[in-house]
C-alpha cells in the first residue's frame, strides 16, 4: 500500500499542473505555427527595422509578396539591400531573441534565414516563461487560479496572440517579457529568502519588456510602483536602498531608450498621431492644425499617412517646421484640453482594436490561400470576443470598474499580507491597459491600430481571464456546497 502511495506521488510530481500545461500549451502553440500550414504575421514593412542589424531582407523581390498579405519565410543575407528599407539604430529588446539563431547561421555559414528558427526560440522562451509564471503563482493555489489557467490557456495560445511569434514584430518581446516581470512579482511576493535577487530578477524583466517597443515606456511608473509596494512589505532598510537604485537605472534607461528613436521614425509616428489621428474624423481640421501650431492649408492632407508616396512627410520644409511644432506631448495636451475629443478618439481606437486581428496575412504564398487570408485555426477566444463584446470605450471602462470591484471585495475580506499584495498586484493591469489605450489613441492615429493596441488586448484580456476565473471559481464552490447540503447525515 506505501508502495503504490509513493508512486502515485511520484506521478502526480511529474505531472504536476505547471509540468502539464506547460506541455499543453507548447503542443498547442508548436500545432498552429510549424505543422503545415505554417501559420505566422506578414510584414508591413516594419520587419527592416530589426533585420537590418543583421544584414537581412526578403528573399522574395515582388513587393506584393514581400509585404501584407502573404507570410515570407525565408530571409537572405544582403548588407546593400537590407539598408535601403530602414536605418540601423530601431532599438527592441526582441533583438535578443533574433541574435541567436541569426549567429548559429553565421557559424554555420549560412547565408539565408528562416523564420522558423526565431519561431523556435520564441516558443522556447514561452514555454519557459509560462512555466515560471506557473511556478511562482503556486503558493496562491486554489480554484480561482487553477480557473485562471484553464482560461488563460485558451486566450493566450489563440492565434491573434501566437502568430507574432513567427515574425520580426517586437510584439512577441512585449509578451514574453510581460509574462517574465509577472513571474518575477509572484516570485518576488512569496519570497522568503534571496530576495534581493528577485528584486533584480523584477528589474531586469521590466526593463527588457520596456524596450520591446517604445509605447511600452509608459508603463514604467506602475511597475516602480508595484516595486515600492514590495520593499514596503518587505520592511527593511536595505531592500529600499537597493530599490532606489535601480528604479534610477530603470528610468534612466527608459529615457534614454525614448530619445534614442531614429528621427526618420519619430517623424512617422508624430505625422500619424495628427493626420491619421487627430484630423481622421475632426469637425474642424483647419482650427486643429493652428492649435498644434501648423499651417491651416494642410487640412487637405487630413487622413494621409506618412508612408503614401505623395505623403507631406517626404517634404524637407515641411518636416523642419513640424518638427519645430508638434511634439506628443503637444498631441497629448491637445486631446486633454478637450475631453469630448479625447473621448471620441479613445472610442474609436476601442472600436479598431478589439478586432485583435490585424489585416496581414497569415500563411505563406505556396500554402494556396488569397493574400490577406487569416487562419480560424486556434480562433476561438478571439472570434468569440469580437463577436460578443460591444465595441465601445463604456465597456472597457465598465469591465475595469467591475474587475476593480471584485478585487476590491476581496482585498478586504483577505486579512493576509501576502494575499493583499497579489490583489494590489492584480488591480494594477487596468491601469495598465487604460495608459496604453491612452497612448497609442494619441501617438499612432488609426493606422495599424490593431497591431499597436496588442499590450492593451493582452491587458484586457487578463482582467477578463481573471474575472471569469473568479465566476467559475464561485460557482463551483456553490455546486459543492449544494451537494454537501444533500447528502444524508
Amino acid at each position: 500500500m506505501n508502495s503504490r502511495s509513493e508512486a502515485a506521488r511520484r506521478v502526480g510530481r511529474v505531472f504536476s499542473l505547471e509540468r502539464t500545461v506547460t506541455i499543453a500549451v507548447v503542443a498547442i502553440v508548436c500545432w498552429q505555427l510549424f505543422i503545415p500550414p505554417i501559420l505566422g504575421l506578414a510584414d508591413n514593412g516594419d520587419f527592416a527595422r530589426l533585420t537590418v542589424f543583421f544584414d537581412l531582407t526578403h528573399a522574395p523581390t515582388d513587393r506584393a509578396d514581400r509585404y501584407f498579405g502573404f507570410l515570407t519565410r525565408h530571409y537572405v543575407v544582403d548588407a546593400a539591400e537590407a539598408r535601403k528599407y530602414s536605418p540601423p539604430g530601431f532599438i527592441s529588446s526582441e533583438l535578443l531573441f533574433i541574435a541567436g539563431p541569426v549567429a548559429i547561421n553565421r557559424f554555420l555559414g549560412k547565408t539565408s534565414f528562416d523564420l522558423l528558427e526565431l519561431g523556435a526560440v520564441h516558443v522556447v522562451v514561452f514555454a519557459a516563461c509560462a512555466f515560471f509564471l506557473l511556478f511562482a503563482s503556486k503558493p496562491f493555489a486554489g480554484p480561482v487560479r487553477t480557473s485562471a489557467i484553464i482560461l488563460g490557456v485558451i486566450a493566450f495560445t489563440d492565434i491573434a496572440y501566437i502568430a507574432y511569434f513567427n515574425s520580426f514584430y517586437g510584439e512577441s518581446a512585449t509578451f514574453l517579457f510581460f509574462m517574465a516581470v509577472a513571474g518575477c512579482a509572484y516570485g518576488a511576493m512569496s519570497s522568503g529568502r534571496r530576495r534581493i535577487v528577485w528584486l533584480v530578477a523584477y528589474f531586469a524583466a521590466v526593463t527588457a519588456f520596456l524596450l520591446a517597443k517604445y509605447q511600452n515606456i509608459v508603463l514604467l511608473p506602475v511597475f516602480l510602483f508595484f516595486g515600492g509596494l514590495l520593499v514596503k512589505r518587505w520592511g527593511e532598510v536595505r531592500y529600499f536602498r537597493s530599490y532606489l537604485v535601480f528604479s534610477l537605472i530603470a528610468c534612466f534607461g527608459g529615457y534614454q531608450f525614448y530619445i534614442s528613436s531614429p528621427d526618420v521614425i519619430s517623424d512617422a509616428v508624430l505625422y500619424n498621431s495628427v493626420f491619421n489621428g487627430v484630423l481622421v474624423d475632426s469637425p474642424t481640421p483647419e482650427d486643429d492644425l493652428s492649435a498644434l501650431g501648423l499651417d491651416r492649408a494642410y487640412a487637405k492632407y487630413a487622413g494621409s499617412t506618412a508612408f503614401e508616396p505623395n505623403s507631406l512627410r517626404f517634404n524637407d520644409e515641411f518636416v523642419r517646421k513640424f518638427r519645430d511644432s508638434v511634439t506628443i506631448g503637444g498631441v497629448s495636451r491637445f486631446y486633454v484640453e478637450r475631453p469630448g475629443r479625447l473621448l471620441s478618439a479613445l472610442n474609436r481606437t476601442v472600436a479598431r482594436a478589439f478586432q485583435l486581428r490585424a489585416a496581414l496575412g497569415n500563411y505563406e504564398k505556396s500554402a494556396g490561400y488569397p493574400p490577406l487570408s487569416v487562419s480560424r485555426s486556434w480562433a476561438m477566444w478571439s472570434s468569440i470576443r469580437a463577436a460578443i463584446l460591444p465595441r465601445n470605450l463604456w465597456v472597457v471602462l465598465t469591465i475595469g470598474i467591475l474587475y476593480l470591484a471584485l478585487l476590491s471585495r476581496r482585498w478586504v475580506r483577505n486579512k493576509e499580507r501576502l494575499a493583499r499584495l497579489n490583489l494590489e498586484w492584480c488591480a494594477l493591469i487596468p491601469v495598465m491597459a487604460l495608459a496604453q489605450l491612452f497612448v497609442i489613441t494619441v501617438s499612432d492615429g488609426v493606422l495599424d491600430l490593431i497591431k499597436h493596441a496588442y499590450l492593451f488586448n493582452l491587458l484586457f484580456d487578463s482582467m477578463l481571464v481573471a474575472m471569469g476565473a473568479q465566476l467559475l471559481a464561485s460557482l463551483a464552490g456553490t455546486s459543492k456546497a449544494k451537494e454537501t447540503e444533500s447528502e444524508p447525515s
